[in-house]
């Protein structure tokens, strides 16, 4: 089973680094600024999701609405942790493809 997810992360990983090295410097940059938005944008919806329960089940269940509103947000906070390490890694390769194009300019000359 283990092997299994490794494999599959490690598909992912050669997707994404095929992905980023067939763009140019900029549109790596600009990936990276979008992923880490997207991100953000799960925590904040996270927090609405979490006001939105709370908020709606309160009358009905009491404080058990902190708990709902807490494990239904959770999965948008959490969720968030992989799209933010997907935007460090675009920046890794962004790092490795830049200097390796620098190498190879600094060769040709």
């Amino acid at each position: 089973m283990f092997k299994a997810c490794t494999d599959c992360h490690q598909r992912q990983y050669d997707k994404l680094k095929a992905k980023c090295s067939a763009m140019s410097h900029e549109e790596r940059l600009a990936l990276a600024k979008r992923t880490n938005a997207a991100a953000m944008g799960m925590i904040v919806a996270g927090f609405g999701c979490f006001g939105g329960l709370v908020g709606g089940l309160w009358h009905q269940m009491g404080a058990g609405a902190l708990g709902a509103g807490f494990g239904g947000a959770c999965g948008l906070w959490f969720g968030s942790c992989g799209v933010f390490e997907e935007a460090k890694l675009i920046l890794q390769f962004d790092k490795e493809l830049t200097a390796t194009a620098a190498e190879e300019s600094e060769e040709a000359v």
